[in-house]
């Protein structure tokens, strides 16, 4: 009994010191100071890569896979997709291509006053201006609290919608 004690014990402790340390991907502790300061930076919490990195530099420090999209050619690691704009192939990253939009999924829902408290009024729908670069989220599917967060240049962002026919989505 005692043995079964100790192993319950030390599984509690592993359990509760993995939980502590786990990186928290909840959408109402995710939008903070930090994200605020790291998205001036061009960068997303919890993502080695940062607009502007080269895939070279991206690949040497995390694996991932290359997949296609209207707008983009992604690098999708664990957690986090790079976008690059395609260059000369369409299923292909040249190492010199840069990183011009970061997409991580969150849980829960982001509000409009998490954003605004840290970066103002939105500039389009959803988007705010972080120093040089926009922070978009969009609550996809709100119902099973599941949304995510966006870092990219101007033309990043806008190329995310194919169309806006009522001129919301796309920062002026």
């Amino acid at each position: 009994m005692k043995v079964l004690n100790r192993i319950v014990l030390i599984l509690f402790a592993f359990t509760l010191f993995v939980s502590i340390n786990a990186e928290n991907t909840s959408a109402a502790t995710y939008i903070d100071k930090e994200f605020a300061t790291l998205a001036k930076k061009g960068q997303l919490k919890g993502a080695k890569g940062k607009i502007g990195m080269t895939y070279s530099s991206l690949k040497k420090q995390s694996k991932g896979s290359v997949g296609q999209s209207e707008s983009y050619l992604w690098y999708t690691t664990a957690k986090t997709s790079y976008g690059f704009f395609y260059g000369n192939s369409y299923d292909k990253i040249s190492s010199k291509q840069k990183v011009v939009l970061i997409h991580r999924d969150l849980s829960g829902n982001i509000t409009a006053k998490q954003m605004q408290k840290y970066f103002g009024k939105p500039v389009a729908k959803n988007v705010y201006k972080a120093g040089k670069y926009y922070v978009r989220f969009e609550n996809n599917n709100p119902s099973k609290g599941k949304c995510f967060v966006h870092i990219g240049t101007k033309d990043a962002i806008n190329s995310w919608y194919t169309y806006d026919e009522d001129g919301t989505l796309t920062v002026k």
